[in-house]
């Protein structure tokens, strides 16, 4: 049996942070296209763990392409 631990729904103030702060990583990184995607994507995610998990793999993918 797998044990889960709950991730608790983010409030919309700490959804608007993060996306500005991962926002604003993007952006300093030159990358206004995954910038505008992540904030899209961000949009759907429900806990801070799978927001951070989003913008790690926005920032790996500029470098794979």
């Amino acid at each position: 049996m797998e044990s889960r631990r709950e991730r608790p729904e983010l409030s919309e103030a700490e959804r608007r942070d993060l996306l500005r702060e991962g926002r604003a990583v993007l952006m300093s990184l030159g990358e206004g296209r995954l910038a505008k995607e992540y904030c899209r994507l961000a949009e759907t995610k429900s806990s801070r763990e799978e927001v951070a998990e989003l913008l790690l793999t926005c920032i790996v993918s500029r470098h794979s392409r």
